[in-house]
């Protein structure tokens, strides 16, 4: 089940609203029982061997974060986070490794069919997290079986992020949010909702139309693909935000305080300040997790340079089992260490030269984070500088003028909004908008093709 299909936006999520609010006034057991039977219902709809899957995983989650609790010995924790990390290995690249043994071997082995239980990396990495916060003293209390399942499984965040922790999940759980606008809520729902079905899922059809080509051996213009990639890398953006801000959306009326996963991370003026902006809640993680534990930047500049290697190796295999994404991730570890130990590089960000070298260097590593294969990101790349031929594609034409308006959107809008909201006139206007952007969105929902959520692949 995804947040776009009308049998969630209708036919579910308004009425369970409705008896969580309920039950958090009366009773925390029942409150308890609902987001568990929400949960459950979300994840039994992508499929019964998934739901059993996470029940398993969730009782082994809860059963090592007792033995950490009573332990506090490090080796004792390095193999149970390995063991914890066990199955999204298995699951996401055991068949990347059979083919690279097939090329370099000559080997015969058959591709394995294995079904990807939905959200397994991020509560992967929550299940980690979770672990290393009871080994650290962060969680005061070792979490019962039944807080483990709702935290690994919360339906707003699951199948996409944003990558929560414990203690934000179970101070929602308990407390509730700090405050809750229901309004500003349901509005943030509705806008997360238009970015994905009325601008990500449009714009989708010119980025497929370029790289599914490349794919097939088809021969584009140059600007053709640079157009494609901007359009790529737009989709990612509208999709994912659209997703996060859903979540975070629903996450409040629920009573959960869900950090921002997106500060508008085109307008950055370095790799770093993309970073900081991007996918918050991932960077925080490998922050906390990875870099950190492994010394951060407190060391030796060829330690460092280590750390950072790692960091981003891990960051693009856990995107994706497949070399493009190694070589994704290997491109950002490169620009942040020049951003880092390059002196001219160092100040990159202070200049107006800035914005435009972290636009180019993003869209461009977006085309093997997109490309089918690193066969395909390198087509693709080479026909954006020179080899490609022919004049613009008419497709491209036929998009400009929408890419311009998707492209203005990423604008900070949202100052202005802020200065205008006590305007009632502009109130009026922005509700009669969010009503029209609803009903468009529920409209094209309808009448489009089924297309998931980019980062529930992931």
């Amino acid at each position: 089940m995804t947040f776009t299909t009308n049998i969630f936006l209708i036919g579910l999520l308004p009425w369970f609203l409705c008896l969580f609010k309920w039950a958090g006034n009366k009773k925390f057991t029942l409150k308890i029982i609902l987001l568990f039977f929400a949960n459950s219902l979300f994840y039994v709809w992508g499929g019964v061997g998934a739901f059993i899957f996470i029940c398993g995983y969730s009782i082994l989650v809860w059963m090592f974060s007792f033995i950490i609790k009573n332990t506090r010995n490090k080796y004792i924790l390095a193999v149970i986070i390995i063991f914890t990390i066990t199955p999204l290995l298995f699951v996401k690249y055991t068949n990347f490794v059979i083919s690279n043994l097939n090329s370099i071997l000559g080997t015969v082995i058959s591709n394995k069919t294995i079904v990807v239980p939905i959200g397994i990396s991020f509560y992967t990495f929550q299940a980690v997290s979770l672990i290393a916060d009871v080994h650290k003293g962060k969680v005061s209390n070792t979490p019962g079986l039944m807080k483990v399942y709702l935290y690994l499984t919360f339906f707003p965040t699951v199948s996409s992020g944003p990558i929560i922790r414990y203690n934000e999940f179970e101070s929602g759980l308990v407390y509730g949010a700090n405050s809750t606008d229901y309004v500003v809520s349901i509005e943030r729902i509705i806008i997360g909702l238009a970015k994905k079905i009325l601008i990500a899922d449009k714009i989708a059809i010119l980025s497929d139309y370029y790289f599914d080509g490349v794919a097939a051996g088809n021969i584009y213009s140059c600007a053709g693909l640079w157009i494609g990639s901007i359009a790529c890398a737009l989709q990612i953006y509208f999709d994912f935000s659209g997703y996060s801000d859903m979540a975070i959306g629903i996450g409040q009326l629920l009573g959960f305080d869900i950090k921002e996963n997106f500060n508008k991370p085109y307008l950055a003026r370095s790799i770093s300040d993309f970073w900081k902006r991007w996918h918050i809640s991932l960077t925080q993680w490998f922050k906390d997790y990875v870099y950190i534990p492994l010394g951060g930047n407190r060391c030796a500049m060829k330690r460092h340079i280590l750390n950072m290697l790692i960091v981003w190796l891990i960051t693009g295999i856990w995107h994706g089992a497949d070399w493009s994404f190694i070589i994704w991730g290997l491109g950002y570890f490169l620009l942040l260490t020049a951003e880092k130990y390059i002196p001219f590089m160092k100040n990159i960000g202070k200049t107006v030269f800035g914005h435009i070298y972290a636009l180019f260097f993003i869209n461009l590593l977006w085309v093997p984070f997109r490309a089918d294969n690193s066969m395909t990101a390198a087509d693709y790349i080479l026909g954006m500088f020179g080899g490609g031929t022919g004049p613009l594609e008419s497709k491209a034409v036929a998009f400009l003028p929408f890419l311009i308006i998707a492209v203005l959107l990423c604008l900070p809008w949202n100052t202005w909004f802020e200065k205008e909201k006590q305007s009632r006139f502009f109130n009026v206007i922005r509700g009669l908008f969010i009503l029209a952007i609803f009903v468009l969105s529920l409209c094209a929902s309808v009448n489009s093709s089924y297309a998931p959520f980019i980062y529930g692949n992931f």
